[in-house]
């Protein structure tokens, strides 16, 4: 018998999904693997070209070119790949602006990003569930946090963390996206960030990369999402389970994650059907805590950063 707060996955998967590929064949065949068992009828491919300056990039950048030619289950194929090398930042952003220009919601992947099956099921799930809901934002598909939600009845809890390692969203909220992070300094005196998170610490850590990234300090595109996310007061879901392993974490041709974590080599983890609802969207801090531990800074290297940014040594 159905559970009253139950979401049942539809018998065939019907999501548009977006490939983000770029200079890591095996990487990118792995992922492929994945796509090829849930075999989305429409799948968007952003390919960003070779950086001039790099020996040999040009030859890998061909070798996952190569690897897409064996897509081989029946679907509709849109590409966009480019000549030359726009960045992480840029050459992101415009391809999920040609994504949901295109679909009113839909699926993101990485290259480096191999989901359970499971993570497909649930994204189109709650995609259809909350398609109209304005505050839902963002459907995360890793949560290095699990041990803490693992137990818990419900198959998702309400976060502000817009995780991407695998997520989704509709075009509705990606409508939202502000790259410049428009309004920063005025968002950051509001009743709305200080709710973020307890602590002032992870606060300051979070404020200083946003602050950083719309300097154009560096290639990130996620934190602008997240704050895009915290300035309109959305809410993300996060599954009580990681359903994608990172399989990129600590490689040399990371762009972000060059540092060993041992947390982000977490395997995919399986999500049971039916997915059930939480009974409310009250979010619990510790956890949020504990998510911003796991993706940003241990508790320990935060305090380090925080004393050493207080001294005006970093």
């Amino acid at each position: 018998m159905e559970h009253p707060s139950s979401l049942i996955p539809h018998p065939s998967f019907k999501t548009a999904v977006l490939f983000l590929v770029f200079n890591r064949p095996g990487h990118t065949a792995a992922a492929l693997d994945r796509l090829r068992e849930i075999a989305p009828p429409k799948l968007y491919i952003h390919a960003d070209g070779p950086r001039t300056d790099r020996a040999g990039e040009a030859e890998k950048v061909a070798a996952v070119r190569a690897e897409l030619e064996k897509i081989d289950w029946l679907c509709e194929v849109k590409t966009l790949f480019r000549d030359t090398n726009m960045g992480l930042r840029e050459g992101v952003f415009d391809a999920l602006n040609w994504f949901f220009g295109q679909e009113a919601h839909g699926i993101v992947l990485e290259d480096d990003c191999v989901p359970d099956v499971s993570f497909f099921h649930f994204c189109e799930a709650t995609l259809r569930e909350y398609a109209d809901d304005e505050q839902v934002m963002h459907i995360c598909g890793s949560n290095l946090a699990e041990a803490a939600t693992c137990g818990l009845a419900a198959s998702f809890v309400f976060s502000k963390f817009a995780l991407v390692w695998g997520w989704a969203s509709w075009r509705r909220a990606w409508q939202k996206m502000s790259l410049d992070l428009d309004g920063l300094e005025v968002f950051l005196e509001t009743e709305t960030w200080r709710a973020f998170l307890p602590d002032v610490q992870a606060r300051t850590y979070m404020a200083d990369k946003f602050w950083t990234t719309k300097r154009r300090e560096n290639q990130s595109w996620a934190y602008a999402w997240q704050y895009s996310v915290l300035k309109n007061n959305g809410l993300c879901l996060l599954p009580k389970v990681n359903l994608v392993e990172n399989v990129g974490i600590g490689a040399a041709d990371a762009t972000n994650t060059t540092g060993k974590n041992p947390k982000a080599a977490l395997r995919a983890g399986h999500l049971e059907t039916p997915f059930l609802r939480p009974g409310g969207r009250a979010r619990d801090l510790d956890l949020e805590q504990r998510v911003f531990y796991a993706y940003q800074k241990s508790r320990s290297k935060l305090w380090r950063w925080f004393w050493l940014k207080k001294l005006g040594l970093r």
